[in-house]
């Protein structure tokens, strides 16, 4: 679902550069994928990808750790199949 983020193996790279700025690191399934498409869809009536989802997806999951903080997100890439699409929204 949010296939254009997949990767097998994470940058070694990018992890060099991320580590030292990072708490922790959020795994998201395809099913909160989907629920925060939905969630962004029903509440901002806003188009967002898996990949573009998948930061909401990973604070709805973190949402105890965040209450009471203020919290930004990116919202991107409405690139989203319609025929996919219409699938998550029908749930």
């Amino acid at each position: 679902l949010a296939d254009g983020m997949a990767c097998r193996v994470a940058d070694a790279g990018a992890l060099a550069i991320l580590r030292p700025q990072l708490d922790h690191v959020v795994a998201v399934s395809d099913d909160e994928v989907a629920l925060a498409m939905r969630s962004i869809f029903a509440d901002t009536h806003n188009v967002a990808e898996g990949a573009g989802a998948a930061a909401f997806a990973a604070a709805m999951q973190e949402k105890e750790k965040l209450k009471g903080l203020n919290v930004g997100l990116s919202l991107s890439g409405g690139n989203v199949d319609s025929a996919m699409f219409a699938r998550v929204l029908a749930g």
